[in-house]
């Protein structure tokens, strides 16, 4: 008998996950947890790390440091970050389970040490606490979140800064050219778009990318994907996903582009970050069901 897939419970074969759940993985929003080995979206912890909580120091156990990832031996604080907080913002940091920097101590050493590190006078630090610079959530101190830094973290990634402020939703600015390359050879803009794009390969469905359509604006708007002939010759349905939905500059043009889709009965479906990205595919498969979508109607806008 085949395994059941740990997130959702459907059949998954030999493997843990499912085939969506895979692909999930894949794109990094599903991460496995390096304390108990149980699989998790990135964005929510680890059942263990819900109950786990420490009151004090622990001094075996661990190979690295939580906070720098740094090694130890058993300790889960290096003799640096030891300094570097008080004992209850290691705890804090410690029961919070917050991801850790991709970086060693400066001098290269390695943190070690036999002897306790714990029992050594430390200075309390001033430094202010961050918010991650991909979404803007609370970070404890680091540039990225816990969930930002699995999704990103073998990735080169691009961040628009605008008034000295970083955004919050998808790190690629609108116009830049993107790097993500399709099993069909198209190259697009985000993780997201790779997977619709994936997506509709996989199902045969004809599309292109970014095709212009003129219906009489300035310039020819650029859907995110046109599924050519997709209700019946001549009537093809058009895919937007709106990844950076509210940025003021970016919801301006949307609601530009959004008229005039309207008013030429464009027959639209909409996709966001905050209800679709979590489990894309999924999504898809709903919303592209040739039995609900109506010819001239734009399907699933947000206000």
């Amino acid at each position: 008998m085949g395994k059941t897939c740990v997130i959702c419970g459907k059949p998954s074969g030999m493997y843990p996950l499912c085939r969506e759940h895979l692909q999930m993985k894949n794109e990094g929003f599903i991460v496995k947890c390096e304390d108990c080995g149980q699989w998790h979206f990135v964005d929510s912890p680890c059942s263990c790390q819900k109950s786990a909580t420490y009151t004090e120091l622990p001094t075996e156990g661990f190979e690295m440091c939580v906070s720098c990832g740094a090694k130890t031996n058993g300790y889960a604080f290096c003799r640096k970050c030891f300094k570097k907080y008080s004992n209850d913002e290691m705890l804090e940091i410690l029961n919070g389970r917050d991801m850790v920097d991709e970086v060693s101590s400066d001098d290269g050493e390695e943190e070690n040490d036999e002897v306790s590190i714990y029992s050594e006078e430390y200075e309390p630090s001033n430094e202010d606490e961050l918010t991650c610079i991909i979404c803007g959530k609370p970070s404890n101190g680091k540039h990225f979140c816990r969930s930002c830094y699995y999704r990103y973290k073998n990735k080169e990634i691009l961040v628009r800064i605008a008034k000295c402020q970083f955004p919050c939703g998808e790190p690629l600015d609108e116009s830049y050219e993107g790097v993500y390359e399709c099993e069909d050879g198209h190259i697009v803009k985000s993780i997201a778009e790779q997977t619709i794009d994936n997506y509709l390969c996989e199902k045969a469905i004809f599309h292109g990318y970014e095709l212009p359509l003129d219906i009489g604006t300035d310039k020819p708007l650029k859907p995110d994907f046109c599924l050519k002939d997709y209700l019946s010759k001549g009537e093809n349905v058009y895919i937007e996903y709106f990844g950076l939905k509210g940025q003021p500059d970016y919801d301006k043009k949307t609601a530009y582009k959004m008229e005039h889709y309207r008013k030429n009965k464009i027959t639209l479906i909409c996709l966001y970050p905050n209800t679709d990205l979590k489990n894309l595919r999924f999504s898809l498969e709903t919303k592209l069901k040739k039995e609900k979508i109506k010819k001239g109607e734009i399907h699933y806008e947000q206000n």
